[in-house]
């Protein structure tokens, strides 16, 4: 179903209330040995999709998910790159990204030379922009990944009289709190759009999640559908209902 602009309004407010951020994780230190062999993966984290999605460690502390979209940009959450406890972005150099990161493996592991973020993009008290359709970040890699294993965005062409209904099945994925060494991922469905640039959606997840990739599957194979933002529960028990920023928001000479 399509959501008016008030009922919209309305749960995106309730969601934002819900997603208080407490302590953040200790980091892990992001590894600086060369690449492992694939062959200690497990073996689903050497194909597409999950290859492409990554651990992005972050050195003042914590950790979130990216997602290779081209051999050497990651998308991930804006709030992913703040720093809220001093109010401050988080410099690229202390930024790693992890592809395929499984139990202190990784496919690829490459430093952050940039990152770009909506031009008008503010946080607010609770580490989160204060017009969600801003909670992206593009990050280029110091060097290309030579992968075949990149998961591109879903084009503003195809998303085009895109319906819940029509998306059908959809994948979140992306390492959490509660599973911080290893890729979680839930299969769920679209329930409502808010506009042009938010989805909600059924996906189970936490509201420790940062960057976490929806992911939608196409005649072309998969696809990155928008970026997980927030959760609502009314109680601990239901899984919630959860939004996420759709890329068709985001600049497409960013991306490549």
């Amino acid at each position: 179903m399509r959501l008016s602009a008030t009922t919209g309004a309305a749960l995106l407010c309730m969601g934002l209330a819900g997603t208080a951020f407490g302590a953040e994780p200790a980091l892990s230190r992001a590894e600086s040995a060369p690449s492992v062999n694939v062959a200690r993966l497990s073996p689903s984290m050497a194909e597409p999709p999950w290859a492409a999605i990554g651990r992005i460690n972050r050195r003042p502390g914590g950790f979130c998910s990216g997602t290779l979209i081209s051999a050497d940009k990651v998308l991930t959450s804006a709030h992913c790159v703040w720093q809220k406890r001093r109010g401050r972005w988080i410099d690229a150099e202390d930024l790693h990204f992890l592809a395929g990161y499984h139990l202190g493996t990784y496919l690829v592991h490459r430093r952050v030379a940039a990152v770009r973020l909506p031009d008008d993009v503010k946080m607010n008290r609770r580490g989160h922009p204060r017009h969600p359709v801003n909670d992206w970040a593009i990050l280029t890699l110091e060097r290309p990944v030579a992968t075949g294993a990149v998961l591109p965005l879903l084009t503003k062409r195809r998303a085009r009289g895109m319906t819940p209904a029509r998306l059908g099945r959809l994948v979140r994925a992306g390492y959490g709190i509660y599973r911080p060494y290893a890729l979680s991922t839930d299969t769920c469905h679209a329930v409502g759009l808010i506009g042009k640039s938010l989805l909600m959606h059924d996906c189970d997840a936490t509201i420790f999640e940062a960057g976490h990739p929806i992911l939608v599957k196409t005649r072309r194979g998969w696809r990155v559908l928008g970026l997980q933002m927030a959760t609502y529960k009314r109680t601990r028990r239901e899984n919630g209902v959860g939004m996420a920023v759709l890329v068709t928001t985001i600049p497409d000479r960013l991306t490549r």
